[in-house]
């Protein structure tokens, strides 16, 4: 029985990795071509609730302190595991930005390439100043942008130190900044981070054999506008590494399901 189960979620899961290539090589690009801006709402419709597809078949269960700030153009986290977007894109219209290494993994990375993550190349300052004169450019556009300033994953046990570099974009554009803190629970804290050499497709089928994942999200209090890059970069790292002290259960914390209907500013009700 156990295996029919696992069989039949990878099945749907599959599904979805086909649907959304289909969406991000098909449809998203036929809307923006005979609709113009006016398909866009549609686009990032369909790419939030695919998240939020892939958030029920994994079983992906989100528990949420603080609120989203609208506000806020770049929202910043600790990095554990491809889960993390897939979570976030869940819960507020992103756009990503990432390490280059993601635009070639299989499935995962023809998705982000498709709906428009931006990649950094590391160890090469000429293309990563080209990346973050775009975000700076789309933060200005009022683009809400998300990035993970670690430059990598980590097992959720340890916040690594912020690069203040990758933070000065919202300091040229003058945007919002929010942390948010990631923390898996229960076994999901073992199989979640995807890190070293980990392979995507094996990593998906560990996940897949998990009855859920259970995921903290803390979203932090919207940093000011007008902080330099590195008092940005360390205060964030700050805020999250607070929300994952130890300590007695939270009582202010509301599970989000998926299947919820959005609310007007966009987040997801009861």
């Amino acid at each position: 029985m156990a295996s029919c189960r696992l069989w039949f979620r990878g099945a749907l899961i599959a599904c979805m990795f086909l649907l959304g290539l289909m969406a991000v090589w098909v449809v998203m690009p036929a809307l923006r071509r005979f609709l113009g801006m006016r398909g866009e709402p549609v686009c990032v419709s369909i790419i939030r609730n695919w998240n939020r597809g892939v958030c029920r078949i994994l079983k992906l269960r989100l528990m949420v302190t603080g609120r989203p700030d609208p506000a806020a153009g770049l929202t910043v986290a600790n990095h554990i595991s491809w889960l993390d977007i897939i979570a976030m894109g869940s819960l507020k219209p992103l756009v990503f930005v990432a390490k280059e290494e993601v635009a070639h993994w299989p499935v995962m990375g023809a998705l982000a390439q498709g709906i428009g993550t931006l990649f950094i190349r590391r160890g090469d300052p000429e293309q990563a100043a080209v990346t973050l004169e775009n975000m700076t450019w789309q933060l200005r556009r009022g683009v809400n942008l998300m990035l993970f300033p670690e430059g990598t994953t980590t097992r959720g046990d340890q916040v690594l130190r912020f690069h203040g570099k990758l933070l000065l974009p919202a300091q040229l554009a003058g945007a919002n900044v929010q942390a948010v803190a990631l923390r898996y629970r229960g076994p999901a804290a073992e199989v979640a981070p995807f890190i070293g050499d980990d392979a995507f497709l094996p990593h998906l089928l560990r996940v897949l054999m998990l009855p859920c994942v259970d995921l903290e999200l803390h979203f932090c209090p919207t940093l000011p506008v007008g902080l330099r890059r590195d008092q940005v970069a360390r205060t964030s790292r700050r805020q999250i590494e607070e929300k994952l002290q130890p300590g007695p259960e939270r009582h202010e914390r509301v599970r989000l399901e998926h299947r919820a209907s959005p609310t007007r500013n966009g987040q997801s009700s009861q």
